[in-house]
């Protein structure tokens, strides 16, 4: 065992990924980047600059090589000079790093027309990858139909190319299986971390459900919106928050969403947009529950993992690794399938049945739970393990 360990110790990997705001898939290669470094390994990180400067402060054993990134609020010209720095800055640094790094893990990688070649040309110099797949298939596919077969063949491309796949929950891993039938690159499960922000609150219990992250149509927007009315109109003394940014591929989608918004100020208040850390932590700390009205959904929920690291119960569809976390123990209401308002008015219902004490209590116990076998130090182990097996 002791042989193993420090076999896994004192590997020199490189981890790379476009995305830099300290949210989301962002902050999970950042947290990641850090977990590895804990646990003795040595990481070259290619990614813009975080969001969070707690990520750029220098440590032993952590080398960055910084493409720019897009500025938000800067004209379109401007952003898209940057988003070509960064793809070709972000191959030429994959490259540099290949002179000391056999073993790279990709997380959320540039576009695929840019990725797949860089890739095959990592490959070729007999470097060892590991793609992170958060999602086997996209949410929202960006070319037309007649054009999904490309679509679907460059992501079949990127796992190809792999020496392991990595997926974040068990119905991601069959869901790849079903979508990549002959794929022969080893797919396994190494689960999502930990999201702490801050010491957690107890719940309150003054009715405020949350409904965060980006606003998709698998996620079931909508449908919850409608739900949280329908449960208020019933005598139910609940309020939802909205938070988060629009999907580029469903403008269409965020309208229906504005206008649904719009009907009950008083009950639903919604804030599209990029949620920056502190109002992610002051949203939080104030909701009794999060609503996760997912539908087509089989990767694992960043936002689930949210709620348990800070001590929130979900009212949620067993959906991908949702119901995982579930099946574990995870204080929750499940939305019982299909997923409509009625069904999400119901869980609603059942859910303020239950005391706020009752909540709380089971809330912390998962949260300990959770810190102990989702830390990032823990998952930081796993890829190290991993990238010693390739």
């Amino acid at each position: 065992m002791s042989e193993a360990i420090s076999a896994e110790q004192g590997q020199r990997l490189c981890i790379y990924t476009r995305a830099w705001r300290s949210s989301g898939a962002g902050l999970f290669a950042q947290e990641l980047v850090a977990g590895i470094v804990d646990k003795g390994g040595d990481v070259t990180f290619v990614a813009p600059r975080a969001q969070d400067a707690r990520f750029e402060e220098p440590r032993p054993r952590l080398r960055r090589l910084v493409p720019p990134h897009e500025q938000p609020g800067q004209g379109r010209i401007s952003n898209i000079v940057r988003s070509l720095s960064r793809m070709a800055l972000s191959v030429l640094f994959l490259l540099r790093a290949r002179m000391t790094c056999r073993v790279f893990i990709v997380s959320i990688p540039d576009p695929l027309i840019v990725s797949v070649p860089a890739l095959a040309l990592l490959r070729l110099t007999g470097a060892r990858i590991i793609f992170i797949a958060h999602d086997p298939l996209p949410h929202a596919w960006k070319l037309p139909a007649a054009w999904r077969w490309l679509e679907r063949g460059t992501h079949g491309a990127c796992y190809r190319l792999a020496s392991a796949v990595a997926v974040l929950s068990e119905p991601s891993r069959a869901k790849m299986a079903e979508a990549f039938p002959t794929l022969r690159t080893p797919v396994c499960v190494i689960e999502h971390g930990v999201f702490v922000m801050g010491d957690p609150q107890p719940l309150r219990g003054d009715g405020l459900l949350l409904l965060f992250g980006t606003l998709r149509r698998n996620k079931g927007i909508l449908e919850g919106m409608e739900g949280v009315l329908s449960a208020h109109a019933a005598g139910v003394p609940v309020r939802l928050v909205v938070a988060g940014g629009v999907h580029k591929e469903e403008s269409d989608y965020a309208r229906a969403i504005e206008e649904c918004a719009a009907r009950a100020p008083d009950v639903i208040d919604l804030r599209l947009g990029y949620v920056d850390d502190s109002a992610l932590r002051d949203v939080l700390g104030a909701s009794d529950a999060l609503l996760l009205p997912y539908t087509d959904f089989h990767s694992q929920s960043g936002v689930a993992l949210l709620a348990a690291s800070n001590a929130r119960p979900l009212i949620a569809s067993a959906a991908g690794g949702i119901g995982a976390l579930m099946a574990e123990g995870m204080p929750s209401v499940t939305i019982a399938q299909p997923v409509t308002a009625r069904n999400v008015e119901a869980a609603i219902t059942a859910f303020f049945a239950t005391p706020t004490a009752t909540w709380n209590t089971q809330a912390q116990r998962y949260l300990e739970h959770t810190l102990d076998v989702r830390s990032w130090q823990a998952i930081g182990a796993q890829y190290l393990a991993l990238a010693a097996r390739i």
